[in-house]
């Protein structure tokens, strides 16, 4: 017998919490909730989520697992934090994150799972988790959960501080070798971590490339990032970031060193953070961890 499989739901919803009475134009506004719900589907392709159903105001969105739904999550949360809001007509952005078992076969009973997870976007620019999800996080993201005393649908659940510094590690953050390998590989070698994913360059894979564009193999969705922005390649003696956007690249070492890459090449050693379009500003978000050996 299969052993039951879990995913994750979340739902994501936009509310108007300004005045009844107050008008709303939405065009003239610019369009505020397309806006917020286009940020949130990009979310979830950077975290490897599925849009189960998009309505009107939200999303109801499937993800592999607890880390990548949490994380997911609270950057939803600070995407949409960070557009302006309307007068009189402040948008909200609550979120509800629960724990499902996949249906193994067709006569499986259905269950009211989303209709559970939706009862736990209650909190105005929230985040409620179930006490399955915050069981299943990695420790990291664990700290970032406090028990509710008044809890949703009568059942256990937590709030999340999404405000809250998260730890590189939570991102990917340091790789592990394998038991296999006492050492790190001899020839030059990269490491790439961008929220679940992590790319890296090999002999056969010489080159990783970062930009707006589909093409890329790490597709970043940012108005500062330039359509096709670097690329990384692996050469014979060491690892070369070549800049080719409009912002540029800004390297931060692990030992505190900031250098602006922008229409030339520089060489990755150790290891540190990358931000694409933008300085690093002590805000660790946003930056794509790197390993170079």
């Amino acid at each position: 017998m299969k052993k039951a499989r879990s995913r994750y739901h979340v739902h994501a919803e936009i509310f108007r919490t300004g005045s009844p009475a107050a008008e709303f134009d939405d065009a003239k506004a610019g369009h505020p909730m397309e806006r917020r719900l286009n940020r949130l589907e990009h979310i979830v392709s950077t975290y490897r989520g599925h849009v189960d159903l998009r309505f009107q105001n939200g999303l109801l969105v499937t993800f592999e697992t607890a880390d990548a739904a949490l994380l997911g999550a609270c950057e939803m949360q600070h995407r949409c934090a960070a557009l302006p809001q309307i007068a009189k007509q402040r948008l909200a952005l609550r979120i509800g994150v629960r724990q499902y078992l996949v249906r193994q076969r067709a006569n499986d009973s259905p269950d009211n799972s989303r209709q559970m997870t939706a009862q736990m976007a209650i909190v105005d620019d929230g985040i409620i988790a179930s006490e399955q999800v915050v069981a299943e996080l990695n420790s990291d993201l664990r700290k970032l959960t406090r028990l509710l005393n008044e809890t949703p649908a009568g059942i256990a659940a937590y709030t999340v501080d999404w405000r809250c510094e998260i730890p590189s590690a939570a991102f990917g953050g340091e790789s592990f070798w394998p038991t296999a390998m006492k050492s790190v590989p001899e020839a030059p070698y990269l490491l790439l971590h961008h929220g679940l994913k992590t790319l890296e360059t090999t002999q056969d894979n010489p080159t990783v490339t970062v930009g707006r564009d589909p093409s890329c193999d790490l597709v970043l969705a940012d108005i500062v990032v330039s359509r096709n922005h670097c690329r990384i390649e692996r050469r014979p003696d060491c690892i070369v970031l070549t800049d080719t956007s409009t912002n540029g690249t800004c390297v931060t070492t692990d030992d505190g060193v900031e250098v602006l890459v922008k229409n030339r090449s520089a060489v990755l050693t150790g290891k540190g953070l990358l931000f694409f379009g933008r300085p690093f500003k002590g805000e660790r978000r946003g930056g794509v961890r790197y390993e170079a050996y």
